[in-house]
């Protein structure tokens, strides 16, 4: 007989063992993924049961822990301190609230199909408790029991992943990033300052100088607060990639934000008593969609369309209208 039940932080030290046997299985079957010598995973897990909307479930044998199923529900949408004065994504797709599978195992001599479905279902159950919009779940080619079993719980195959993996020398690679400092530096806000924060983790972004990122309140030429009609003040709409969500800095490490709209007049155009900004440019490369940048590496936005008499052309609803070309 067996039991499913919620993992606990006395747990670390049983399960870490079984993430090992994971890695490992995981390893010899996709290149790319190469694991740590020396690796504390028993404090990995520790941190992972210790994660905010960190959800584990293990299955215990005669008390024995003999498998884990790991998940992490995210929302893809802008943290709540920013959504009351942000009316435009930057990204054509609608934010979700995902469930996402970080890790499934079962020792060999004990997998079955129904422990491993009730692993399946305990985890599912959570996720629909918290109405995620979206569960993704990444398997490997091999385990086509897996395959199956999530088929068979209503699960759709959505996307193929390919992967080239490359031995090199990690000595004298090219760099990519600018140094990051040693010691993170830690900025104490100015008044009206929001913390800018990971939509995945909720974790504080820093910067490639490893500075805390902050949104600030807009201020005119003058240096006075830009305010909407009902007094707020008006934050910038920091610019996210289409692919990963993740918030995009430029060659400079500063983040990129989308340039507030203004009327013919210089004043702060809403709509419903919400500010606007400049949607992004994005175009196709391959079978992804990307951010639009000029020859400089400068980010691209749309330009608000103009009547004849130099006034904003709006719709029927009274959005202004861009030009995406």
């Amino acid at each position: 007989m067996h039991q499913i039940r919620r993992a606990i932080i006395a747990d670390a030290h049983l399960i870490a063992p079984l993430w090992r046997s994971f890695l490992e299985a995981r390893s010899q079957a996709d290149p790319s993924m190469q694991l740590k010598p020396n690796f504390d995973l028993e404090k990995y897990v520790e941190k992972q049961l210790k994660t905010p909307n960190s959800y584990s479930f293990v299955a215990e044998h005669q008390k024995t822990i003999i498998g884990f199923l790991f998940t992490y529900v995210y929302d893809e949408s802008l943290p709540p301190e920013l959504s009351a004065t942000t009316e435009m994504w930057d990204t054509p797709l609608k934010p979700r609230r995902v469930g996402s599978v970080l890790g499934l195992y079962v020792l060999e001599e004990h997998r079955n199909p129904k422990l491993i479905k009730e692993l399946i279902e305990a985890a599912i159950a959570q996720a629909e408790a918290l109405k995620v919009s979206d569960i993704d779940v990444l398997i490997s080619r091999e385990q086509t029991g897996i395959h199956s079993l999530l088929e068979k719980a209503g699960f759709t195959k959505s996307a193929i992943q390919y992967t080239r993996h490359y031995n090199i020398n990690n000595d004298n690679l090219p760099p990519l990033n600018s140094a990051t400092s040693e010691s993170i530096k830690v900025q104490m806000p100015s008044p009206g300052m929001i913390p800018l924060r990971d939509p995945k983790t909720q974790q504080n972004v820093l910067n490639l100088q490893g500075e805390q990122v902050f949104l600030f309140p807009l201020k005119d030429h003058l240096g006075n607060l830009l305010k909407t009609s009902s007094g707020l003040p008006v934050y910038s709409t920091p610019l996210r990639d289409p692919e990963t969500q993740d918030w995009v800095f430029d060659q400079d490490g500063k983040l990129v934000v989308c340039p507030v709209l203004f009327d013919e007049d210089g004043n702060i155009i809403e709509y419903q008593g919400i500010p606007l900004f400049c949607p992004p440019l994005y175009e196709r490369s391959g079978d992804k969609l990307i951010l639009k940048q000029d020859g400089e590496g400068n980010y691209l936005f749309a330009e608000v369309e103009h009547n004849e008499d130099g006034t904003i052309k709006r719709s029927p609803d009274g959005k202004p209208m861009f030009k995406y070309d």
